[in-house]
């Protein structure tokens, strides 16, 4: 069965339900291995071709880089982060979480029994997050995943650019680019996860998204750790297989079911979500647009969180066109995002779809059609 939800992952992830969300990652690949030949470690990430670098410590030329990321092919614009230095200012140390005491970190992490090795002490990150108060917090992680809403936030301490790196990659395989939080720093005094155990994190993490609801992946010096939730037996099955499979102890339940109340409140969300990140689709076909990909997983991750619900993925189009024609276009745009919420791990039972064409447009306060907005996907939420 994880070799079934593999698999599932992976037709989607191969363009069956959307296409591919390989773009963001290949630019970052590319960019970061453009630096890296003349000694610019960077961390770059991307949403569509526009990126942002960020710096392990401030590089000698920023401007330089800004430059060479630029010129790599596919890239439209690129910045620098500060802590890449500001251009023409003289490089300066990188304040630590061992130096400075002007920063608070609050890390989500798994609760584990096992004391980490005396000889790595825990590094605390010197970037603050905060954690959802539905998982537990320990301070002796040295890494944490934390799944949250489709959104994956990377955090904590990692021996080598390496270890990063891989741990982004893998990351982006399950998620867009754009849903994933990279915190992590680099500190070679901390001690390199052995091979064997790295590789069963990098697997774990791989899965959760597409079969945890929220949850929680650490590791703490010597011990992988997984807490979370899940929307259907067969997730439970996927992901405890996996994690005993790498010898890890997986503390997993069941997601709740929710009143009609939280069915409400689900249900703004959704909508509040779409309406400041509409769901685009290629003109005039049902296929959604790459970059809608973070969208649409961001919306499994919160369609996710509550049995005992019916979600209804509501299709609209504007005006233009045969009305009959938008009515098949709005039914079989629903469709597909139903589709790809299903090929995410959102429950096939929860979810319906419909299309109502062009017959509730979207008006302006003078009366005439606001045409983008009538093109649009919406949900419904019924608690059972």
């Amino acid at each position: 069965m994880v070799g079934g939800a593999v698999a599932s992952g992976a037709l989607f992830v191969a363009g069956a339900v959307v296409r591919v969300p390989r773009i963001e990652a290949d630019l970052a690949s590319r960019v970061e291995s453009k630096l890296a030949a003349v000694d610019m470690v960077v961390r770059a990430e991307f949403s569509g071709q526009d990126g942002t670098l960020r710096c392990a410590a401030p590089l000698n030329d920023p401007a330089q880089a800004v430059t060479l990321a630029e010129n790599v092919w596919g890239v439209r614009s690129v910045e620098a982060d500060v802590s890449c230095g500001v251009p023409g200012a003289p490089p300066t140390g990188v304040t630590t979480a061992s130096t400075s005491t002007s920063t608070t970190t609050s890390t989500t992490t798994v609760a584990m029994t096992t004391v980490p090795p005396t000889t790595a002490p825990p590094t605390t990150s010197t970037q603050t997050t905060v954690p959802p108060t539905t998982l537990p917090v320990v301070a002796r992680n040295l890494f944490t995943a934390t799944l949250k809403d489709g959104i994956l936030i990377l955090d904590g301490t990692v021996a080598s650019d390496l270890e990063r790196l891989a741990l982004i990659d893998r990351a982006r395989n399950a998620l867009s680019a754009s849903n994933i939080v990279n915190n992590l720093d680099v500190d070679s005094k901390v001690s390199a996860v052995p091979a064997a155990q790295f590789n069963g994190l990098l697997d774990l993490l791989a899965l959760m998204p597409m079969n945890l609801v929220s949850g929680a992946l650490g590791w703490n010096g010597s011990d992988i750790g997984l807490t979370g939730s899940y929307a259907a037996d067969v997730n439970r099955v996927a992901m405890g297989a996996a994690a005993a499979e790498q010898g890890v102890a997986a503390a997993l339940t069941s997601r709740a079911a929710a009143t009609a109340e939280q069915a409400a409140a689900l249900e703004a969300e959704l909508n509040a979500l779409v309406a400041t990140q509409p769901i685009l689709f290629d003109r005039g076909s049902i296929n959604i647009s790459f970059f809608s990909l973070g969208t649409v997983q961001q919306v499994a991750g919160i369609a996710k969180r509550y049995g005992g619900v019916i979600i209804e993925v509501q299709g609209h189009t504007d005006s233009e066109g045969d009305p009959g024609r938008n009515l098949t276009l709005s039914e079989q745009r629903a469709a597909a995002v139903r589709d790809a919420l299903i090929a995410m791990g959102v429950p096939a039972a929860d979810l319906t779809s419909t299309g109502f064409g062009m017959t509730q447009l979207i008006r302006g306060s003078n009366g005439n059609e606001l045409p983008d907005q009538s093109r649009r996907v919406v949900f419904g939420v019924t608690a059972i």
